[in-house]
């Protein structure tokens, strides 16, 4: 078993995707590597990068305190275990307490709503994620030039 710790000043990091590095750990809790999380970089590709480096690695579980419901999602897709901790505690009763199946997130819904997504009106298209085909960013594109075309500029003099 793999264990997979986003870390912030040597603690389960507050919010999943905003951790500075990710710690893997065998089932005795011994520590395997530390490696720079490339979501840092922002952006779909980047998270797209960090989900592929915890699978790369062969985690079967992920430590999280704040995370997601997208990518929890994703996360519960790889068929790993999604275990809460409390960022608070010291690693090493983090990682103790993992194992508890009432700690285990079980459902996409059980993340937190992405606020700046849906702001962005979800995946319109060019972020590179996969997260939409061609047809819904062509009816985003579609959209914002409606938008566009219904403006009117009264006010501004013929000359």
């Amino acid at each position: 078993m793999i264990i997979a710790v986003p870390l912030s000043r040597g603690k389960l990091a507050k919010h999943f995707t905003k951790s500075p590095q990710i710690a893997f750990y065998n089932q005795a809790h011994e520590l395997l590597e530390t490696l720079d999380n490339p979501a840092m970089k922002g952006g779909c590709a980047a998270k797209k990068a960090m989900l592929n480096l915890i699978k790369s690695r062969g985690s079967t579980m992920v430590l999280v305190d704040q995370i997601g419901e997208r990518m929890l999602g994703k996360l519960l897709a790889t068929g790993a275990v999604i275990s809460r901790g409390d960022s608070a505690l010291p690693l090493e009763q983090v990682l103790a307490v993992s194992h508890d199946n009432t700690r285990f997130l079980t459902d996409a819904a059980q993340g937190r709503a992405s606020l700046n997504h849906a702001k962005k009106g979800g995946c319109g298209g060019g972020c590179g994620c996969g997260g939409h085909s061609k047809a819904s960013a062509q009816s985003s594109l579609l959209a914002k030039t409606d938008t566009v075309s219904s403006l009117n500029f009264s006010g501004f003099k013929k000359l």
